[in-house]
């Protein structure tokens, strides 16, 4: 087995992984230890590794607890994503500029990435950080009484703030990213959500995402998502990362909100190479991939 180092990067949200080199195929001591801490903190990052797209969808692969395929079967889903950047120098990358608010990719869809990951290819400093909230702990720490409210109650989750209420969009700056669609794609999930691979209860409302609470007034849906939104972005439930070159980062992208402050084309280079899953085992079309990128950014 690899020897590795764990280090918390907050006692509730992500961890380090330190010594973890690339050499092939690991072992499964060192497989379990990787999922172990991602399903109990949500988050891993590696700093100063060098590491290709197909390596980087080979270890989202074992964080999802699949058994890794074949090198050319990884090799050939990691090139159905060598579209996906984030980056404010790239042609055609997603989101090259403007803020975005907290949100998961796909929470619109039926089929969201439930792994994301980044890899700065090139950041120059000083660079705009990726910020997280956890959604598992905004439930475990949830008041009571605010508990009782929202239990058995389902919100509606939409692309983007385009279709937020007008009160809430109000309450926010013009710089938000916001792509213009043919389609206004939502999906309805219950706000205590139950995370498919892991069991735990999230606390499953986004600022940037959830338009509405089912069966509330708009008034009366906004004020009690606007009490979850004070709980769910209380400093404590969040942590920043400040990307470096070689930085590798892996977030649950169902336990783990992000968002990012405004990024503008004639700052300094931000470019980093995103993998998702389960695009493979979702048996998402390239199509319904491009459509992902219109959509999903960090």
């Amino acid at each position: 087995m690899t020897r590795l180092q764990v280090r918390d990067l907050t006692p509730v949200i992500g961890a380090e992984i330190i010594g973890l080199e690339r050499k092939g195929r690991l072992d499964d001591e060192t497989c379990r230890l990787l999922r172990r801490v991602f399903d109990e903190k949500g988050i891993l990052l590696l700093r100063d590794i060098d590491i290709d797209r197909t390596y980087q969808m080979y270890l989202t692969e074992i964080l999802m607890g699949h058994e890794p395929p074949a090198q050319e079967e990884i090799a050939k889903a990691a090139s159905l994503q060598d579209k996906f950047w984030i980056s404010n120098k790239e042609p055609d990358a997603a989101a090259p500029f403007g803020r975005l608010l907290f949100h998961c990719d796909g929470i619109w869809s039926k089929d969201p990435f439930e792994v994301l990951s980044l890899y700065a290819v090139e950041v120059t400093p000083p660079v705009i950080p990726t910020n997280f909230a956890s959604s598992v702990n905004a439930w475990k720490t949830l008041p009571d009484k605010l508990r009782a409210k929202v239990q058995g109650k389902q919100v509606v989750h939409v692309s983007g703030p385009e279709y937020l209420p007008a009160r809430r969009r109000r309450d926010v700056s013009d710089d938000l990213v916001q792509a213009a669609r043919d389609y206004v794609p939502s999906y309805t999930t219950p706000i205590a959500q139950r995370h498919p691979r892991t069991g735990q209860t999230m606390l499953f409302v986004t600022q940037g995402m959830t338009k509405e609470i089912v069966g509330l007034s708009p008034d009366e849906s906004e004020d009690l998502l606007e009490e979850l939104f004070a709980h769910l972005y209380r400093p404590e439930n969040q942590w920043a990362h400040d990307w470096r070159n070689g930085d590798l980062l892996y977030w649950d992208n169902l336990a783990m909100q992000h968002a990012r402050q405004n990024v503008v084309t004639s700052g300094p280079v931000r470019t980093l190479r995103k993998v998702g899953l389960p695009v493979m085992q979702a048996d998402i079309s390239m199509q319904k991939v491009q459509s992902y990128k219109a959509v999903n950014a960090t």
